[in-house]
């Protein structure tokens, strides 16, 4: 049979009747093993652009029972280039089109394969069909345009239409899975770099089930649960907690999580034997990773029968990463508020010898933090600070008792040894490779320096005095001050605020000073919580 389009022969019409009549072919016979799954398959679209009604119908009845893996058919008709051109604008999922070359213009079915292209459309398998070969030679259209196949319609009989889909199609489908494949993995080293540069636990999980629900261009319900104490032989919900979620686990009530995990599943963890493994039914997808410490983590997706095979490896791939990296934090968390602790220690130890407590530390601590805060200054640098201005005056440890806590004035002998604490905090701390430590040592040495350069121990005035120790300057001023020490009452509040602002371009930054008579009630409410 031809389906040439100004004249269908006769003959090769009969011979099509018979052929389609007949259903011996294996094509006919596999077409009636897939149509009960014709509503659960999406269908390929099959884009038929030309000009003659005739040729829309043969190629329809040619191939309305084809199916190429369970999948059948859906025609898109247009009968010209403009329409052809909408046809494409309107789905993104063509699968293969079937192009004539002369329409409205003897090169309209050429143009608009060029116009397909510039689209950014590389996928879509183009077939020309002509039955003017002349108009449009083979070896001249496939090295100028990029087009899969060229076809005269006269030699496009029956067999060779079912043969030529079902390459098409299995060419197309092998294009998508490559490209699957690739934009998958891209949004896995997207969501990677985006979410390791996060330094938040709730920011870091969220974006992790952010970038999963991505991976499937479509959204899921995604929770990420932790068994912080591992499993146990109670209730399921007794021991799990949920960190963060997003969809209907956003907000989940907590009498509801033992909803979460199927129990077959919950039994399958419980048995988990490596550090991270899959579990899965048609419902739900669990990546499990356990930890040294007994941690168990899971990462838990909503409904997901309908993966394919390379989601599923993505998902996987991804949930191990994103997991590992997450036990990762966990451990530098740990790891940092052990060295906070330590770092409070050690003032604390110091404060105590003086005989003050280590609530200083603290309110030093949390005002140096709100003024930076409201400084729009860094957030690591501001982090940093509130770790390191407890031990701004760990040089004391070098001061002997009976000057540190005399009770009156210091003699100029004693004054001049108690000012030597700057710079012995200071080479203290110096050394130490750690951040914290090293911003540590500057404020030991610079957070007794004055704006208008009077200050101790190498008279530094301005901008010369580094921003860190001007922060903790008046932090440290302000407490010292509102505080009763074994030399001095306490100060109201109201006369250490009168003293700071008469402070301002002599003793203290100026700019500082502004910032913490705007935050004059979060500072009150800072001393009164630290009592």
């Amino acid at each position: 049979m031809s389906i040439e389009k100004n004249n269908i022969d006769n003959d090769d019409e009969l011979i099509f009747l018979d052929e389609v009549s007949t259903g011996t072919d294996n094509h006919q016979t596999d077409m009636h093993k897939g149509d009960l799954l014709y509503e659960q398959s999406e269908p390929w679209q099959i884009a038929i652009i030309d000009d003659e009604a005739q040729v829309h119908e043969v190629t329809k009845m040619v191939l309305s029972h084809f199916q190429y893996n369970n999948r059948p058919l859906e025609f898109l008709c247009a009968y010209n280039a403009k329409q052809g051109l909408e046809l494409f604008q309107q789905n993104n999922g063509i699968a293969v089109c079937l192009l004539d070359v002369v329409m409205e213009t003897d090169n309209a079915g050429l143009e608009l394969v060029r116009q397909i292209r510039a689209m950014g459309n590389h996928f879509t398998r183009i077939v020309l069909r002509t039955g003017q070969p002349g108009q449009a030679p083979e070896e001249q259209v496939i090295l100028e345009y990029d087009i899969n196949d060229y076809k005269e319609k006269t030699e496009l009989t029956r067999t060779k239409l079912i043969t030529l889909m079902h390459s098409c199609l299995k060419t197309y489908e092998y294009i998508m899975q490559q490209e699957q494949t690739r934009m998958g993995l891209e949004q896995v080293i997207k969501a990677s770099s985006s979410v390791f540069c996060n330094h938040y636990v709730d920011d870091f999980v969220h974006g992790i089930l952010t970038q999963i629900s991505s991976l499937f261009n479509y959204g899921r319900d995604i929770a990420m649960l932790s068994f912080p104490d591992g499993f146990a032989a109670h209730e399921q919900n007794q021991q799990l907690k949920i960190i963060s979620g997003i969809g209907e686990y956003e907000n989940i009530q907590p009498q509801k999580l033992d909803q979460l995990i199927p129990e077959h599943l919950y039994q399958q963890l419980r048995q988990q034997q490596g550090s991270f493994e899959l579990f899965h039914d048609e419902h739900c997808f669990i990546a499990s990773y356990q930890a040294n410490n007994s941690r168990d983590l899971l990462l838990f997706s909503g409904d997901i029968k309908d993966f394919t095979p390379l989601q599923y490896h993505l998902v996987a791939v991804f949930c191990q990463n994103v997991l590992v990296a997450f036990e990762n934090m966990f451990l530098k968390m740990e790891a940092n508020q052990a060295q906070s602790e330590m770092v409070f220690i050690l003032g604390e130890a110091v404060e105590t010898r003086s005989r003050e407590t280590g609530y200083h530390l603290k309110r030093v601590a949390q005002i140096s933090n709100l003024l930076a805060q409201n400084m729009d200054l860094e957030e690591n640098f501001i982090k940093l600070l509130k770790q390191a201005s407890p031990l701004h005056d760990i040089g004391k440890i070098a001061i002997p008792d009976a000057i540190l806590n005399k009770p009156g004035k210091l003699t100029p002998d004693e004054w001049e040894m108690m000012k030597t604490h700057a710079e012995a905090g200071h080479k203290m701390l110096i050394n130490s490779k750690k951040e914290v430590m090293r911003l540590a040592s500057r404020i030991c040495l610079e957070h007794h320096e004055r704006w208008d350069g009077k200050g101790y121990p190498a008279g530094l005035r301005e901008q010369q005095i580094s921003l860190e120790g001007r922060i903790v300057a008046v932090a440290d001023v302000f407490d010292a001050l509102a505080s009763k020490r074994c030399y001095k009452a306490a100060w109201s509040l109201d006369q250490v605020f009168d003293y700071m602002k008469e402070g301002r371009g002599t003793q203290f930054d100026p700019e500082i000073i502004d910032v913490l008579l705007t935050q004059k009630q979060e500072i009150v409410s800072i001393y009164q919580h630290y009592q």
